[in-house]
C-alpha cells in the first residue's frame, strides 16, 4: 500500500517558486466552492479560514505581471466571479501563466472584500483580520495545472463599466486617447480614454511598466485590461481603472 502511495505521489503535477523552491502542491481539480459562493461567504466581514474549514476555490489565471503593470497578485476567473490572489511575488508569470488553471486551499488563508473585489491572502496574526500578500501562498496553498487554455476578454462598453466587473479582464473597442492635465506626477500615470458617445476609462500604467514613456495611441483603439476599482489622486471618488496586463494591451 504504502509502495501505491509513493507511486500515485510521482504523478502528481505542481508549481514551484523558482526563487525558494517550496515543497510541491498535489494538484488537486475538485472544489467545493465558486469564487462567486466564497464571495458571498465574506460579503459582511472578512474570514479567515482554518484546518476545520477546507474550502477550496479554483479558476484561470487572466493576468500577468510580465511586464510590470501588475505586481505581487494574480487574478483568477471562475466563470462565476473573479478572485485576487496576494502571491507576494514579481515574477508570477513563470509560475501562473496566463490561461494556467490553479486551485487555491483555503486552510490559513483569509478572504475579503477589499474595493469590490474578493481578495485571497494568507491570515495575519495581528487584530486585524485582512488578508497579506505572502510568498507563503505558493508553498502550501496553490497548485497548477500544466493545461493552458486560451482566455477571451469580455467584450464591453465604457459606459457599461461597473463595481460588478472588479477583477474580470475586459476589451473596450473604438477608444479614443483624451489628454488631461491629471495624466502624470504621481506614481504612474492615468491615460484618459473615450468612445463616440463620451463615456470614459482611466488606464492605468505604473511608471516601472514597460512602455511608461510610450507615447499614447493617437488613432482609435482597443484597450484590454483588468477592471479595479479604487481612489485614485486627483479625484475624491473612487474610479473605475482599466489595469492592462502587458504594453500590448495598449501598443498593438
Amino acid at each position: 500500500m504504502k509502495l501505491v502511495v509513493y507511486i500515485l505521489s510521482l504523478l502528481f503535477i505542481s508549481c514551484y517558486n523558482k526563487a525558494a523552491t517550496p515543497e510541491p502542491v498535489p494538484e488537486v481539480t475538485t472544489t467545493n466552492a465558486t469564487i462567486a459562493q466564497l464571495k458571498k461567504m465574506c460579503i459582511n466581514s472578512p474570514i479567515s479560514f482554518t484546518v476545520t474549514a477546507p474550502v477550496t476555490v479554483s479558476g484561470t489565471v487572466v493576468s500577468s505581471d510580465k511586464e510590470g503593470y501588475i505586481s505581487g497578485a494574480i487574478y483568477i476567473d471562475d466563470d462565476t466571479a473573479t478572485a485576487k490572489i496576494l502571491v507576494g511575488i514579481y515574477d508570477s508569470h513563470s509560475i501562473y501563466p496566463i490561461g494556467a488553471r490553479i486551485t487555491i486551499y483555503m486552510p490559513e488563508l483569509t478572504a475579503a472584500i477589499i474595493d469590490n473585489q474578493l481578495t485571497i491572502g494568507l491570515t495575519y496574526n495581528g487584530s486585524e483580520p485582512y488578508p497579506l500578500k505572502s510568498v507563503v501562498l505558493l508553498d502550501k496553498h496553490i497548485s497548477c495545472s500544466n493545461n493552458i487554455q486560451t482566455i477571451e476578454p469580455m467584450v464591453c462598453k465604457a459606459g457599461e463599466l461597473n463595481e460588478e466587473l472588479c477583477g474580470k479582464l475586459v476589451t473596450i473597442n473604438d477608444l479614443e486617447y483624451q489628454y488631461t492635465c491629471y495624466e502624470e506626477n504621481f506614481k504612474g500615470k492615468y491615460l484618459r480614454f473615450t468612445d463616440s458617445d463620451d463615456n470614459f476609462a482611466y488606464i492605468y500604467i505604473d511608471n516601472y511598466a514597460a512602455g511608461f514613456s510610450n507615447l499614447p495611441p493617437q488613432t482609435t483603439t482597443d484597450i484590454t485590461g483588468i477592471v479595479v476599482y479604487q481612489n485614485v489622486p486627483f479625484d475624491t471618488n473612487d474610479l473605475i481603472i482599466l489595469l492592462p496586463r502587458s504594453s500590448r494591451d495598449i501598443w498593438h
